[in-house]
């Protein structure tokens, strides 16, 4: 069995880019002569899909080539390989992009028998893709900063004077950044976005790079609050412990909009050069124990009734167990080009 992995970066591209996907090699193992194998292309870094794959590797004896890269710029390699396809299947950070290769035919249709039980706003219609864990979008905070009676309680508590130049988001190269605000579109209507994202811009909000540059901005104290996604407070944990922050879920009043949720997704590209050998990973990554490997990996929140959570003792919620904006992946994946349009000049690091 042969894990190879081509290309480590998480790109920061979007659909219509292409800035291409970088080559290194990594063998595992030696492959058997005959081997079945097949190509992932994946949004998500590597080190965190590896332990699935080397699970999956040893369970079916098939050997997986894995390229990693921006979503975008994956997305943008399968629309330009339309005719002679490279890749079985891909691998999405949200929904959005995934959504866009469905509508232009570039993936196919598999009802995985084991994705029953994946709550169907979570799964395309014609099930040619599929969530396979999901992710929250939360507020850290700097506890050194911010006394508990005095964390804010929505998103839109910080457009206050109280939160001026001391909040920070990701650009609009992080995808679920690119979720929140369609989940605000979706949600409130275009006027009211546009006049939030006017009143943070005006309060002095941080723009970074990635996600990871806010969950450090907030452990270091340089901003008093992050938008984030929740499994950031929990990489941040494990980086150091002693971390002074924690978490809110946001717009949990009987009168608020809910935390949004988006989803890993899971699709076999069409025309896959090894269709049998993409549906056998669908269907791996969707049972209990490849599932477990990607939730604990990067704590994400299952989407799988019988899948532990991680990070229960330190705050995670599953779904269930907090308020969820009622919004469904396709509604997001339609609004994402309009909050590349009115925002795209905004949300620059």
């Amino acid at each position: 069995m042969t894990l190879r992995r081509c290309g480590e970066r998480r790109g920061q591209g979007r659909a219509g880019l292409l800035l291409g996907v970088m080559a290194a090699g990594l063998f595992l193992a030696p492959a058997a002569a005959g081997a079945q194998e097949m190509t992932l292309y994946s949004a998500r870094k590597e080190e965190l899909i590896r332990p699935a794959l080397e699970a999956f590797q040893k369970e079916t004896g098939i050997r997986v080539t894995l390229l990693t890269g921006g979503a975008g710029e994956l997305a943008r390699r399968i629309e330009l390989e339309r005719a002679n396809p490279k890749g079985d299947v891909f691998l999405g950070t949200a929904a959005g992009i995934t959504e866009l290769l469905r509508q232009k035919g570039l993936l196919e249709s598999y009802a995985s028998p084991n994705a029953g039980e994946i709550p169907e706003e979570f799964r395309a219609a014609d099930h040619a893709w599929v969530g396979i864990t999901g992710r929250v979008r939360v507020l850290i905070y700097n506890t050194g900063r911010v006394p508990a009676g005095e964390a804010p309680q929505s998103y839109f508590d910080l457009t206050a004077p109280r939160w001026k130049g001391q909040v920070a988001v990701a650009s609009l190269g992080e995808r679920t950044t690119v979720s929140w605000l369609a989940t605000l579109l979706a949600l409130k209507g275009e006027e009211a976005t546009r006049k939030y994202v006017d009143a943070l811009r005006a309060n002095g909000l941080k723009v970074l790079k990635n996600n990871t540059e806010v969950r450090h901005a907030v452990a270091r104290g340089e901003v008093a609050v992050g938008i984030t996604n929740h499994y950031y407070y929990m990489l941040q944990l494990q980086e150091d412990p002693r971390s002074p922050i924690t978490l809110v879920y946001p717009d949990q009043g009987p009168g608020d909009m809910g935390t949004p949720v988006f989803s890993i997704t899971a699709a076999i590209i069409r025309g896959a050069p090894h269709p049998a050998e993409a549906r056998a990973l669908i269907d791996f990554l969707l049972k209990p124990a490849g599932n477990r490997l990607l939730v604990e990996g990067e704590f994400e929140i299952p989407l799988l009734p019988n899948v532990a959570l991680a990070g229960a003792d330190r705050g995670i919620r599953g779904l269930g167990q907090f308020k969820k904006a009622p919004v469904t992946q396709v509604q997001l994946a339609d609004l994402e080009p309009k909050v590349e349009r009115l925002f795209g000049s905004v949300f620059l690091p």
